[in-house]
């Protein structure tokens, strides 16, 4: 007699967007592999059954644009992904990614009307959408932004979204450790470095995300020699088992079959 176990997914939809920026205004800030992180993970992410919209050298109304388009179609108890590839910075204990006009960010007062918060899109999704899970992935430097008028070395604080309490339901991935960056990829590769190791374990079936990253994590230290850590902060503790790949295993006879469970996602 055959028998059989099975997950049904609890998300009826998976829901990702991706924005990779590398054509900067400023042209020493310019990047090499950002468009293909995106490109890459986005055609994994689609063969997982993600609903998938990319976006790529967006500036700073174009980013607010893209989120604003994307929280209007999510339905709550989507399974929700977020990965920018791109500039970030850190002041103040505060996470922002840039837009391709940084030519506008001169102080730090600029910060707030010409990049993106990553706070403020994590509680409006939180909010609006508190049944779902809400993966934020952060393929982004982690330095003090060097204005124009304040000094490279300037000294900033880490310690807000350490020390926050992430709502329930949400996880977020740092390509890199406070006042660390996050290696772009050697010129002779297709990838930035934490991409690279995202990209070999993604299509993992059934592997929960905190055991997904910290793969991952272990990958980027061990190629950079410790100079990019990865870091996690986790709203999932106490929750169900997140997997991004999520897969049924059937036994016949003792022969183990695979097969995807997701539902398909309205186009």
């Amino acid at each position: 007699m055959a028998t059989s176990t099975s997950t049904v997914s609890r998300f009826s939809r998976k829901v990702a967007l991706l924005i990779g920026n590398q054509n900067y205004c400023q042209i020493e800030d310019r990047l090499h592999h950002t468009i293909n992180d995106v490109n890459d993970i986005s055609a994994v992410l689609r063969n997982m059954n993600f609903h998938v919209e990319k976006k790529h050298d967006l500036n700073n109304s174009e980013m607010i644009c893209a989120f604003s388009n994307f929280s209007g179609k999510i339905i709550d108890g989507d399974l929700i992904v977020f990965y920018f590839s791109g500039h970030g910075c850190e002041i103040n204990g505060r996470n922002y990614l840039l837009p391709i006009d940084d030519d506008l960010i001169e102080t730090e007062e600029d910060l707030e009307n010409y990049a993106i918060n990553i706070e403020h899109i994590l509680h409006h999704l939180s909010q609006n959408y508190s049944s779902s899970i809400i993966i934020l992935i952060l393929d982004s430097c982690r330095l003090p932004y060097p204005y124009k008028k304040i000094k490279r070395n300037a000294k900033c604080k880490s310690t807000n979204l350490h020390n926050m309490e992430l709502p329930d339901g949400t996880y977020i991935v740092f390509a890199c450790s406070p006042y660390q960056i996050a290696s772009d990829g050697l010129l002779t590769e297709r990838n930035g470095l934490f991409a690279k190791h995202l990209l070999k374990h993604l299509t993992k079936p059934n592997k929960d995300i905190t055991q997904l990253f910290r793969t991952v994590t272990n990958g980027v230290c061990i190629e950079s020699k410790q100079k990019q850590k990865p870091t996690r902060i986790d709203g999932l503790k106490g929750l169900e088992p997140v997997y991004l790949n999520e897969k049924s295993i059937n036994v016949d006879n003792g022969k183990k079959k695979t097969k995807s469970r997701e539902r398909s996602l309205l186009q």
